[in-house]
C-alpha cells in the first residue's frame, strides 16, 4: 500500500510539472508570434500598412486576459479536473462504488473540466492581418481596376457553442484516454513484479512512461485554435469507437456467454440489451461525427447509412473478438490454476505419507538397538533421530531447501541405520556424498526413499549384503546413485507392501516438480537393485 501510495504522489507530480511545462512552452509560443505578427506588418512598404488601423484593431485586444489568462487558468482547471478524475474518482468507479460521494466527485470533476474549456475557448482572442482594398478611379482611359492593399491588424474569438460542446467532448477523450494508458501500465508493471520479481523492467518501463510525457511536454502540441484541427478530431472517433467495444464486450462477457447453451431465455434477453448498446454506440459515433462536419461547414446534418453500419460492424465485430479472446485466454487460466491446485494436494498427500513411514521405520531400529545396547550408542542414535524429527517439522514442508540441509539428513538416517548392522558379518556399505560446495536448492525428501529401500531389502544377517551410496554434483546437474543387493523376502516382508509407497512417491513428485528436467532409472533383478537419478539444479 505504501509503495503504491508512493507511485501516486509521484505520478501526480509528474503531471503536474508535464503540464507547467507545456503551459510556459505555449506562453513563450504566443508572445513571439505577436511579436512576430506585428514585425511582419512593420515590414510592408509604408503604402502598404497603416498603422493607425493596426493599433486601432488591436484595442480590445489584451495578451494579459486574452492569452496568458486562459493558457494558465484552462491549464490549472484541466490538472484540478484530471486530479479529480483520476485520484479520487476513477478508483471508486473501478471498486463499483456508486454512493453519493462518488457522485458528487464525478459532479465535480466534469464541472472543472467544463470550466477550464469554458475559460480557455471564451478569454482566448486572435488576431489576423486585415487588408483593406478601395477601388482606385480609372487611370489613363483603361478599364483596368487597381486594387490599393493597406494592412492593419483585426482581433476576433471563436467562442461557439457548438464548438464549446465539441471542445469539451475532446478534452473528455483526452482524459479518457490517458485513464485507459495508465490502467495499461499499472497492469503490465504488476506483472512483471509477480514475474520473477523483475524490479529492473517495471523501472525501466517507468523511465520510458516519464521521457514519453516529457517529450510530449516540450515538443507535443495541442491545436491552437481548437482541438478539431489535424487528426485529433480521428482520434475522437475512435476512442469512442473503442469505448463502445469496450463496453459491449464486457456486458456479452458477463451476461450472455454464461448462458449460452445453457438458459435460453436469459441468453436472448441478455443479447437483446448487447445489441442495443451496439446500436446506441454505433449512433453516438455517427451522431458525433455529423455534428463535426455540420459545425465546421462541410454540409448539412445528415444521417449517412453507409457510415453507420460501417460503425456498427466494427462494435460488433470487434466486441465479439475480444469476448471470445477474453473466454479462451480465461479458460487457460482457470484450467492451470486447478492443475496446479490439484497437483498441490497430491503433493501434500504424497508428503503426509512419506513422513510417518520413514519414522515407524526409524523407531523400530532405535527399538532394536536399545535392545542390544545401552548408554553411548543409543543416545546417539536418539539424538540423531531429533534431528531428523526437526527436519521433518521444518524442513520437509517446504518447497525447496538447501542441498546441504537433505545431505545432513542422509547422514543421520545412514549412521542410524548402521548401528544396527555388524559390517564384519559379510555386511559391506560403501557411502560417498558430496558435500555442497555451493547454494543448491532441491526439493526434500526426494533422495532418502531410495536409500531407506536399499537399506530395507538390500540386507541381510544370513548371507552377503552390500549398499553403495554415490551423490554429486557439478554446476547444472546433481548425481545421485544407489545399488544394493537383493534377498529372496521372508513372510514378514511380504505382509509388509508399505515398501513400495516411498519409491512411487518419489517417482510422481519428480514429475510434478522436476517435469522434463530429470532423468530416473531403475535395474531390478533377483540379486540386485538398481536406481540412478541425475536432477538439473540449474
Amino acid at each position: 500500500m505504501q509503495n503504491r501510495l508512493k507511485g501516486r504522489r509521484f505520478e501526480v507530480l509528474l503531471v503536474f510539472g508535464c503540464v507547467s511545462m507545456y503551459v510556459l512552452r505555449r506562453l513563450f509560443e504566443e508572445a513571439q508570434a505577436f511579436d512576430k505578427f506585428i514585425a511582419d506588418i512593420y515590414k510592408l512598404p509604408a503604402g502598404q500598412r497603416d498603422m493607425y488601423l493596426v493599433w486601432r484593431g488591436l484595442d480590445d485586444y489584451s495578451h494579459l486576459l486574452n492569452t496568458i489568462f486562459p493558457i494558465v487558468a484552462g491549464g490549472i482547471l484541466f490538472f484540478a479536473a484530471w486530479y479529480v478524475f483520476h485520484i479520487w474518482l476513477f478508483p471508486k468507479l473501478k471498486a463499483r462504488e456508486f454512493s453519493t460521494s462518488t457522485g458528487i466527485m464525478a459532479v465535480f470533476a466534469l464541472g472543472l473540466l467544463l470550466l477550464s474549456v469554458f475559460v480557455y475557448s471564451y478569454f482566448k482572442l486572435y488576431y489576423r492581418e486585415m487588408m483593406i482594398r478601395e477601388v482606385l478611379p480609372q487611370i489613363s482611359g483603361k478599364p483596368d481596376v487597381i486594387f490599393d492593399r493597406i494592412g492593419g491588424a483585426v482581433v476576433f474569438s471563436k467562442f461557439r457553442k457548438l464548438f464549446f460542446l465539441t471542445d469539451v467532448v475532446a478534452v473528455l477523450l483526452i482524459l479518457g484516454l490517458y485513464e485507459v494508458l495508465a490502467q495499461g501500465f499499472y497492469f503490465v508493471k504488476a506483472k512483471l513484479k509477480e514475474e520473477d520479481n523483475n524490479t529492473k523492467m517495471a523501472h525501466l518501463l517507468e523511465a520510458c512512461v516519464v521521457l514519453f510525457m516529457v517529450v510530449l511536454a516540450v515538443f507535443g502540441n495541442l491545436p491552437k485554435k481548437d482541438y478539431w484541427n489535424g487528426p485529433l478530431r480521428e482520434m475522437s472517433i475512435l476512442g469512442l469507437l473503442a469505448l463502445t467495444v469496450l463496453l459491449s464486450q464486457e456486458f456479452f462477457f458477463r451476461k450472455c456467454m454464461p448462458y449460452i447453451g445453457h438458459d435460453t431465455k436469459r441468453y436472448s434477453s441478455n443479447f437483446g440489451i448487447y445489441f442495443f448498446m451496439i446500436l446506441g454506440g454505433s449512433v453516438l459515433v455517427h451522431l458525433f461525427q455529423t455534428l463535426f462536419w455540420t459545425g465546421y461547414g462541410f454540409g448539412f446534418f445528415r444521417f449517412s447509412l453507409p457510415y453507420f453500419f460501417l460503425f456498427f460492424g466494427i462494435n460488433f465485430i470487434g466486441s465479439m473478438v475480444v469476448a471470445y479472446g477474453r473466454k479462451f485466454l480465461t479458460k487457460e487460466n482457470t484450467d492451470l490454476k486447478v492443475e496446479v491446485s490439484q497437483k498441490t494436494a497430491e503433493l501434500s498427500n504424497l508428503r503426509s505419507q512419506i513422513n510417518p513411514h520413514f519414522l515407524f521405520n526409524a523407531l523400530n531400529t532405535l527399538y532394536s538397538v536399545s535392545l542390544k545396547e545401552n548408554a553411548n550408542q543409543t543416545s546417539d542414535g536418539i539424538q540423531k533421530l531429533g534431528d531428523m524429527m526437526r527436519f521433518m517439522l521444518h524442513e520437509n514442508h517446504q518447497d525447496r531447501i538447501p542441498l546441504g540441509k537433505e545431505i545432513e539428513y542422509l547422514n543421520n538416517f545412514i549412521d542410524i541405520q548402521r548401528m544396527r548392522i555388524d559390517e564384519s558379518h559379510e555386511i559391506k556399505i560403501e557411502v560417498n556424498i558430496q558435500n555442497a560446495e555451493r547454494e543448491i536448492f532441491i526439493a526434500p525428501m526426494l533422495l532418502n526413499p531410495f536409500i531407506e529401500n536399499a537399506f530395507k531389502h538390500g540386507i541381510s544377517f544370513r548371507s552377503p549384503s552390500w549398499i553403495y551410496i554415490t551423490l554429486t554434483h557439478d554446476a547444472q546437474h546433481l548425481y545421485f546413485k544407489v545399488h544394493n543387493s537383493i534377498h529372496q523376502k521372508t513372510e514378514e516382508t511380504l505382509e509388509d507392501n508399505s515398501h513400495g509407497i516411498g519409491l512411487e512417491n518419489v517417482k510422481k513428485r519428480l514429475g510434478l516438480i522436476y517435469p522434463n528436467r530429470h532423468t530416473l532409472e531403475i535395474q531390478n533383478s533377483d540379486h540386485d537393485f538398481f536406481v540412478s537419478l541425475v536432477l538439473g539444479v540449474y
